[in-house]
């Protein structure tokens, strides 16, 4: 076998390899986009349905009660104190929850051992921050990412954010309008 005949079968093992490559990195990239179109709250099941029913408790014991939670108008923040899009979102929600006092911001930690999420939420956020008792409301509502963020009135599910609703400046304004405007 001559020079010639062993760089044209070098160079097709070469061509093999990177379209091989080329086809699996380009069908992972696909895969994982599609993952993250994957709604994290099954939006069209929980709209106009009840928020259900959870044991909520805070750093001090303090359980938050049910009809807190179905009497008036709530912001639900589900967040983790390790996550950087949660930071931002906090430190987003604390220049408007003083807009409107008629409705009650509270974060809720999903997951995570209580104590020592509470904890850290205490000197991370300024909103209450409970923790949701057995997943409780996450696990019903098929939350699995945070932040995720639900606005409830008189404890009917009526809008849902998803992965970081008010981080951009674009969210953040219309959030602001949406908040106006109840």
């Amino acid at each position: 076998m001559n020079a010639y005949t062993k760089a044209l079968r070098f160079a097709a093992i070469l061509i093999a390899v990177a379209a091989i490559s080329f086809y699996f990195f380009y069908r992972r990239g696909a895969q994982q986009q599609a993952k993250k179109a994957e709604p994290l709250v099954q939006t069209e099941a929980v709209l106009n349905q009840p928020l259900p029913q959870a044991k909520l408790v805070n750093i001090s014991g303090k359980v938050l009660q049910d009809d807190q939670l179905r009497r008036g108008k709530v912001v639900l923040t589900f967040t983790l104190t390790t996550c950087a899009i949660c930071d931002q979102e906090n430190d987003f929600l604390k220049t408007v929850v003083d807009s409107r006092k008629d409705v009650s911001f509270l974060y809720v930690i999903p997951f995570g051992p209580k104590d020592e999420v509470l904890k850290s939420a205490q000197s991370k956020y300024a909103l209450e921050t409970f923790y949701d008792e057995d997943s409780t409301i996450a696990k019903r509502l098929e939350i699995y990412r945070v932040p995720t963020m639900l606005f409830l009135e008189n404890g009917i599910i009526k809008k849902t954010w998803l992965d970081g609703a008010t981080v951009e400046e674009k969210s953040q304004a219309k959030f602001k309008q949406w908040l106006a405007s109840l």
